[in-house]
């Protein structure tokens, strides 16, 4: 199935009035895992995020391609995510200790995160009624001033498009959250970001406290289907009023590695642990306050993820009364 067309990047925008109604915490929400892979760049060196010895492989071209094909888990540029109709992204950011910029990191560092963010506003000029959420889970090399200037940038770019953490003020509250009640605002962008102690300043700005994200941390996809299932069926969705990550990813072990050198992680685990989550989720699974809410995967235009996760909107069950 093709996922470049107008229906996917403007998927919110067609969705039943209905369902826009629900909270966006009960809609079912396509998004990547390390969303800022897809241009890896070897020559910049292995990233902070590895350990010493990993680091000491990467001065050898052999050793950085290793690490390459092992790192690598998106082939779609954010803009690409986007128009496909990704609207949840995992990002990890490294300031790199040679050029001090800020990029996405993963095994090597990626891509300039001031020139996504500006890529994400471009595509929010040209579709005015989608809601993108960018998750700041993981930073390396940081001090309290590098995370001052990265949240100053996030408030540069996005300004009044920003939407306010819930309970923020007497009359916004999670579970009111809806799409029509943000179409009603100029909000349009979620920002969580894992630092609570650097968003004193920055009330625009989520806490990690208004998402989970339980991770299988296994190579073995079918001890990931079980974690998953025992989640969805014991509803270890407790606080169902944050965002809730089902992550469907298989994540490769030292051992993995070792005896694939020559391989990489799309070819030996990714795109097998990708199709498991899809037929997971076609089997019978259903968005809603204890359900299925934020799908994030690799390799993402792989076995029709996307419109799987998009069209789990039309079980919508339990609609929430919004107060």
């Amino acid at each position: 199935m093709d996922t470049t067309g107008n229906y996917y990047n403007r998927w919110m925008t067609n969705l039943p009035a209905w369902i826009t109604a629900a909270p966006i915490t009960c809609l079912s929400i396509p998004g990547t895992h390390n969303s800022g892979t897809s241009d890896l760049e070897p020559s910049l060196g292995v990233a902070v995020d590895q350990s010493k010895s990993i680091r000491r492989m990467g001065n050898t071209y052999c050793g950085q391609k290793v690490v390459y094909n092992w790192s690598k888990t998106q082939t779609l540029s954010i803009t690409e995510q986007l128009e496909a109709g990704i609207r949840f992204f995992d990002f990890r950011v490294a300031v790199h200790p040679r050029t001090l910029e800020f990029r996405f990191v993963h095994g090597l560092y990626g891509g300039l995160v001031p020139l996504a963010l500006r890529d994400i506003n471009i595509f929010l000029n040209n579709n005015p009624y989608e809601i993108v959420i960018l998750n700041f889970s993981h930073f390396y090399n940081m001090s309290d001033t590098a995370h001052n200037m990265l949240l100053t940038e996030l408030r540069t770019v996005f300004g009044y498009r920003l939407v306010p953490p819930p309970f923020s003020t007497p009359n916004y509250r999670m579970w009111g959250t809806s799409l029509q009640a943000l179409w009603q605002t100029p909000y349009r962008v979620i920002v969580l970001y894992h630092q609570l102690e650097s968003l004193v300043s920055y009330p625009e700005i989520w806490s990690e406290n208004y998402i989970e994200a339980p991770w299988a941390n296994t190579s073995n996809i079918n001890n990931l289907i079980a974690f998953l299932e025992e989640k969805y069926s014991n509803r270890r969705r407790y606080n169902n009023d944050t965002f809730y990550v089902w992550q469907g990813v298989a994540t490769a072990t030292t051992r993995d590695i070792a005896l694939n050198l020559g391989s990489s992680l799309k070819s030996k685990l990714a795109l097998r642990a990708t199709l498991s989550f899809v037929n997971w989720l076609k089997n019978g699974k259903r968005p809603g306050p204890q359900g299925i809410n934020i799908c994030s995967a690799d390799f993402v235009e792989s076995h029709d993820f996307i419109p799987t996760v998009i069209q789990l909107n039309q079980y919508l069950q339990q609609l929430p009364t919004t107060f």
